[in-house]
């Protein structure tokens, strides 16, 4: 009954749900607010093949292989999750970019369009080179992603509301050597890669 587009999240890590690549078609074809989904189901390059596959797959990055039935004829964009963790082998899979807090969101579109402009050593390169960073910050909790999130200026705080703990002093300090180690003196205010 809403008149909002639906991004349907796939993430059963925190909903306990089980949505199956053929629900997932189903959902698709049977419900026209659905924009896109969010592939967060593990392993989720597989599961972004099988959906790609079973849309169709006309929009995807890379190549899918799968199965799935249901909702050819209606595409709609695959997105990654999970921090972006799995991101280069979502992308090969099929997925057409991101939605995931990464603090470095610059990253993840460098990697989207390197990718679908057939440039794979690129952004190879850009996802292992940044590959630490999302490991750090994908750490349970919001610590670590609204330290970065301040240290981009972006919020003036980093407080974390109970029940989740701010960043700790051994943390940020290892954040802060991370940092240095992958963007150099660069001012994190600024975007880390140029996006063509």
């Amino acid at each position: 009954g809403i008149g909002i587009p639906i991004c349907l999240q796939d993430h059963p890590a925190s909903t306990q749900v089980d949505m199956g690549v053929p629900l997932l078609l189903r959902m698709v074809a049977e419900i026209p607010r659905v924009a896109c989904i969010k592939a967060e189901a593990t392993p989720s390059p597989q599961k972004i093949a099988a959906l790609r596959a079973g849309m169709g797959a006309g929009m995807g990055t890379g190549t899918s292989t799968g199965s799935g039935s249901g909702s050819r004829g209606r595409q709609v964009p695959v997105l990654t999750g999970l921090g972006a963790v799995y991101g280069m082998f979502d992308l090969e899979r099929g997925s057409d970019g991101f939605m995931t807090g990464f603090a470095f969101p610059e990253v993840l579109l460098a990697m989207t369009r390197a990718a679908k402009a057939g440039r794979a050593e690129e952004a190879w390169a850009l996802y292992t080179r940044y590959l630490p960073l999302i490991v750090f910050e994908a750490q349970p909790g919001l610590a670590i992603r609204k330290e970065l999130y301040r240290l981009r200026g972006w919020i003036a705080h980093n407080r974390v509301r109970h029940p989740g703990a701010t960043i700790d002093a051994a943390t940020a300090t290892q954040l802060g050597a991370l940092l240095r180690r992958i963007v150099g003196e660069a001012e994190p205010t600024r975007p880390v890669v140029a996006v063509r």
